[in-house]
């Protein structure tokens, strides 16, 4: 049997896990970063004296609290593409919308391939039977990988009081350079896995984040999270990419957020 066949076919199947990896961004949640170093951990003392002049970590906070209940106010479309071995196996548009409690609504607008275009029949026979079950085996192997990469990704979005505790005391400040000229770096080290880090890079006048990367490992190969972040012409900053890679299996889940418009 061809192994290429059946790999496109695991990846056009369910996918929900995949989107699990990017659709909650971490920039909200990560909030809960910046309130806890300034509300009774330990290291806020040193936190908030690390930060550049003018930068106060609560008001970064806050200002991060705003946009987010800000952006709230928005509809908008979002793209999501994942990549097997350098090729498109499964496209995905979603209208996205927060309802009177601000919790997100999703409406699928189109898929590429359609459902029916991974339900192809395998044919009567042993034969058929058999190649039923192989693609099955697959297609449960892959979702478990990219279940347990999202797992992974999430943990560092939700970290525990003392995790937090532990890195913060080994935060690195920096500024920004490159295209993040402008910023202001945080970078936390070890802080789930040895040798993984979490960095965030924070406008130094709109105080909204401009980038966030997660870098680990999943059995001990590399796996990386970045999201970009954009302004609204309204002045909203949005997440406006994702991207989770991992190279060991050549995947790459990635995600635009596009077409903001103001609920009427």
């Amino acid at each position: 049997m061809n192994s290429k066949s059946i790999n496109g076919k695991v990846a056009l199947m369910n996918t929900t896990s995949a989107v699990l990896l990017v659709c909650r961004p971490p920039a909200v949640l990560l909030i809960a970063i910046l309130l806890l170093a300034v509300k009774g951990l330990s290291v806020s003392a040193s936190f908030e004296s690390a930060f550049p002049q003018g930068m106060n970590p609560e008001q970064v906070a806050a200002a991060i609290k705003a946009n987010a209940q800000a952006l709230k106010t928005f509809n908008y479309q979002q793209r999501m593409q994942l990549q097997l071995k350098g090729e498109t196996k499964k496209v995905t548009l979603t209208q996205m919308s927060y309802d009177m409690h601000g919790n997100v609504q999703k409406t699928q607008l189109s898929e590429d391939p359609p459902p029916d275009a991974s339900q192809q029949s395998s044919g009567g026979g042993r034969g058929g039977r058999l190649k039923a079950r192989v693609v099955a085996k697959k297609t449960g192997e892959f979702k478990q990988m990219m279940g347990e990469i999202s797992d992974l990704v999430k943990s560092y979005c939700e970290l525990q009081p003392q995790q937090l505790q532990a890195a913060l005391k080994q935060a690195t400040f920096s500024q920004g350079q490159g295209d993040m000229a402008g910023s202001v770096q945080i970078q936390m080290r070890n802080v789930i896995q040895q040798g993984d880090s979490l960095t965030f890079w924070i406008d130094r006048t709109a105080m909204l984040f401009r980038r966030i990367v997660i870098a680990t490992t999943y059995e001990q190969n590399p796996v990386t999270a970045t999201a970009n972040y954009a302004m609204l012409p309204t002045g909203q900053v949005h997440m406006a990419q994702a991207i989770v890679n991992y190279p060991q299996k050549q995947v790459v889940v990635e995600l635009d957020n596009m077409n903001y418009q103001k609920n009427q």
